[in-house]
């Protein structure tokens, strides 16, 4: 930048704002003052910034979920208010906490959250909207005791204490690296009718996806939004917006952590996802602190046209005991109601 003269440093000011897409643009805000009411955007990135941000902002968390905001004229500012005291509320945002907020497109901002030692807020990654403190919904359930399907703790200690041999631990290794290089395997023990051609067996490259549906806008990720939010139960469940790797290449679904330690096993091993009265069956795997579905997920999604930013609402039905595996019904709400195949795509594959 040294010798940069005014006028170049102003075409350089002018391309970047005008020439650049509108997702290359962010800005960053420390909490301090007044910001558990509202957060002041800051005033060039208001100025300068030249795509529309509508009444309506909506901010992606770390977690993938979404929290919808009020965009409002305050004196000499433009600020979030409304739907943001929930955000700050729902990720236990404290003075000092950095947050950056990345534009995506329609009003969407992506927001990464960092703390005073100048990284991420790792529990961050876990949060679900509205929910207040740790399982604070399946504490509720059991002192209620009211689900239709109350969950047995003995019957949950048991699950977790089942061992499994060293034979079927080999065999869940295998399959997770098969599922990794974009396999979909573990198609068994589904009443569901398998789609042709999900998968390239002959190539040793992931297989991707493509969408075919008419192009999504800000309404359609409300809407999916605050159906998923409208939707109560009296079983333990968490909300997952739908990303590409969960629906279109790799075909991994991380689940939510604090979720999983309270209402799935503790082991490796099978489990069945429920849509109505059909059932699949998937391999659920653990790797440190982290929780995932996939062999067999690949042939749920595509059995049931999952899409991005669909949401996933996963809620506990039995936890499983002896030969029944733990089982989780599955509500979908689809940013797009039309349901449009996906097209597969064939990765470029070196000679």
């Amino acid at each position: 930048m040294k010798g940069i003269c005014v006028k170049c440093k102003e075409w350089r000011k002018e391309q970047y704002w005008n020439a650049f897409p509108d997702n290359k643009h962010s800005f960053f805000k420390i909490m301090i003052d007044d910001y558990r009411k509202y957060l002041r955007i800051p005033r060039k990135f208001k100025a300068d910034f030249k795509g529309k941000l509508s009444e309506n902002v909506i901010l992606r968390g770390p977690s993938g979920n979404c929290w919808i905001t009020t965009l409002a004229k305050r004196r000499e500012d433009f600020v979030l208010q409304n739907g943001w005291q929930n955000f700050v509320k729902d990720h236990n945002l404290n003075e000092g906490d950095l947050l950056v907020f990345h534009y995506v497109e329609d009003s969407l901002f992506e927001v990464m959250i960092f703390d005073a030692t100048a990284c991420e807020r790792e529990d961050c990654h876990f949060v679900e909207p509205n929910v207040e403190g740790c399982c604070s919904q399946r504490h509720d359930i059991l002192k209620r005791n009211k689900s239709p399907a109350p969950v047995d703790q003995q019957q949950l200690k048991r699950g977790r204490k089942k061992r499994i041999n060293k034979k079927e631990s080999l065999k869940e290794k295998e399959d997770e690296s098969d599922n990794i290089k974009g396999s979909q395997q573990d198609n068994s023990g589904t009443d569901s009718e398998t789609r042709e051609g999900k998968n390239d067996s002959t190539s040793r490259y992931s297989t991707y996806y493509k969408s075919n549906r008419r192009t999504i806008t800000k309404k359609d990720m409300e809407r999916a939004f605050l159906l998923a939010s409208k939707y109560t139960t009296k079983r333990p469940s968490c909300k997952i917006r739908m990303k590409p790797s969960h629906v279109h290449h790799l075909f991994i679904l991380t689940v939510p952590r604090e979720f999983a330690d309270n209402c799935l096993p503790m082991k490796p091993q099978n489990i069945r996802l429920r849509v109505g009265s059909n059932t699949w069956k998937v391999k659920l795997n653990r790797r440190n602190a982290q929780c995932t579905l996939n062999g067999g997920w690949a042939k749920f999604v595509l059995d049931n046209n999952l899409e991005t930013e669909d949401i996933c609402v996963l809620e506990l039905a039995h936890t499983g005991t002896g030969q029944e595996l733990t089982t989780l019904d599955v509500h979908i709400f689809r940013a797009v109601e039309e349901v449009v195949p996906l097209e597969v795509v064939k990765p470029f594959q070196p000679q």
